[in-house]
């Protein structure tokens, strides 16, 4: 390999890879967290039933209270009747005795009705429970194997970064700038090779004339006419005479 181009085409090579194992690891992340996603719906679900549940208990007690208020009521208006003296005094507390009687037979209906939601509550939240443990083993069964490949392409990723680096310092400042401009408005591989005539970038065909250049002299390299990238033309292994 000529050395003057050397580090352009190591510089890109590694920016190929480097690229490959982030889109790698992007891909992964999106799969774990799309497995992740059932996990989660389930424990917010349950969360949400158990913020039911607690919303229950209270109105339940609110309720309770309630109940105690009226059997109160009802044991003082009990008890004031035989002290009544007159027919107006007797209708107004029966009055009152049947006002707190209707209350307190709403509120054991409500307060049963109170208990029977609780009880389906308390179902739901198990059936949830048994989904979610179902679920977070299908979840560790599944990404085991992601999880390794993920760490494997932050390995390669943490390797890969700093001969970046390193390649990066030994090419040309001018190269260095249009490289990092390129990357920067999006051409994520700045240095191409001519394959088959054309820009492996963007497979434009070349003229004939620019590829002969390249060709001839192969520690050279020239801007592509229609994406701008720096063109090199890769070194063909000469084929081994076959001829007897």
């Amino acid at each position: 390999m000529p050395q003057t181009i050397e580090p352009l085409i190591k510089l890109a090579e590694t920016d190929r890879d480097l690229q490959k194992f982030v889109f790698a690891k992007s891909h992964l992340e999106r799969q774990i967290d799309k497995a992740r996603s059932v996990v989660d719906q389930h424990q917010k679900t349950i969360q949400q039933k158990k913020d039911e549940f607690e919303l229950l208990i209270a109105e339940c007690k609110n309720v309770k209270n309630n109940l105690q208020i009226q059997e109160e009521l009802i044991s003082r208006l009990d008890s004031q009747v035989p002290k009544i003296r007159n027919e107006k005094e007797f209708a107004t507390s029966k009055n009152q005795l049947e006002e707190a009687r209707k209350i307190l037979g709403l509120l054991e209906d409500n307060m049963l009705d109170l208990d029977l939601k609780k009880e389906d509550l308390e179902k739901e939240i198990g059936t949830i429970n048994n989904q979610l443990s179902e679920s977070n083993t299908e979840f560790e069964q599944e990404t085991s194997g992601l999880l390794k490949k993920q760490a494997k392409a932050e390995k390669k990723i943490g390797t890969l970064e700093p001969r970046r680096k390193r390649l990066l310092k030994k090419v040309p400042q001018k190269i260095k700038r249009f490289f990092e401009r390129c990357q920067e408005s999006g051409i994520s591989t700045p240095i191409c090779a001519i394959e088959d005539k054309s820009c492996s970038g963007c497979n434009m065909v070349l003229l004939p004339q620019l590829v002969n250049e390249l060709m001839t002299n192969t520690d050279s390299h020239k801007n592509c006419p229609n994406c701008s990238r720096i063109l090199y033309f890769p070194e063909v292994e000469e084929e081994e005479d076959s001829a007897a």
